[in-house]
């Protein structure tokens, strides 16, 4: 029991039965535990012990993690984006992003392999950066699970809430999703245009909670052309205040960056684009 409760341990307190069975551990014994209820099992022959930290939100997830690839300790697995990792509604799930439907435990990996039952598994290249880990779950960033909902035809409504969740929450720079995601707008649907795209997916967004990143991003979907009247008035102050005319062409090139900042937070401050 202490190599079988060292091993849970390490992978937050599930076992499956292959690696339980490495560590000598019989299914007669393992029966035995589940009988004393020092283990309960979920799915997929997988055990998870008493005293485990994880609920069920992160618990059934992480067991079909194991599940894939059973006979290895998680320690033993590769990096997280040469593996298996939650993505899609899973992953929405994971996240607290939206509450869509979830028939089957949703996984990416970079190539075909075989998936434990009520799993789907889905093949495509994932970066470092599209990958990050929820108690002990590798699963799909926020930014990388909006973009594979949308690429799975997920309804639209759905997205939506997802994206306002995930906006509110700050889980996303707003920005940058809506720059991804207007290269899928003509293939998947997708109003790119500014107002349009916020009116069809931030409808519902509360922008007096936001981070700032995100208020000056809702006021600049919402409200586009009075953010570029403002920054024009910004940029010329910035010029001035580098010896410049006041001219566009005299702005420095590092202050391109803060004249949008600064012109986005003012039309969202001053009540424009909240």
């Amino acid at each position: 029991m202490s190599d079988l409760s060292n091993a849970a341990g390490r992978q937050h307190g599930l076992i499956t039965s292959a690696q339980a069975t490495r560590l000598g551990v019989t299914e007669a014994a393992l029966a035995h535990l589940e009988e004393s209820q020092l283990v309960k099992p979920l799915e997929w022959d997988v055990y998870q012990l008493a005293g485990s930290p994880l609920g069920p939100i992160h618990a059934y997830p992480y067991a079909a993690w194991l599940a894939t690839a059973p006979d290895l300790f998680a320690s033993e697995r590769p990096e997280p984006a040469a593996d298996v990792v939650l993505s899609h509604e899973s992953a929405c799930n994971v996240h607290g992003m939206g509450s869509l439907a979830i028939p089957f435990v949703t996984f990416t990996a970079p190539e075909e392999r075989e998936a434990p039952r009520a799993t789907r598994l889905t093949v495509a290249p994932l970066t470092a950066a599209e990958v990050t880990v929820s108690r002990g779950v590798p699963v799909t960033t926020p930014h990388r699970t909006i973009l594979d909902l949308v690429r799975s035809h997920v309804d639209h409504d759905d997205v939506a809430e997802a994206l306002t969740d995930a906006v509110q929450q700050d889980l996303v720079d707003l920005r940058a999703l809506h720059d991804d995601l207007a290269t899928l707008a003509d293939e998947y649907g997708l109003p790119a245009k500014p107002p349009a795209f916020a009116d069809r997916f931030l409808a519902e967004l509360d922008a007096a909670s936001l981070s700032l990143r995100n208020l000056r991003a809702c006021a600049a979907l919402r409200h586009p052309d009075q953010v570029a009247e403002v920054r024009r008035g910004v940029t010329r102050v910035l010029a001035e205040a580098r010896g410049g005319t006041g001219a566009e062409d005299a702005l420095a090139p590092e202050d391109d960056e803060l004249s949008w900042d600064l012109a986005a937070e003012i039309v969202a401050r001053t009540g424009t684009g909240a």
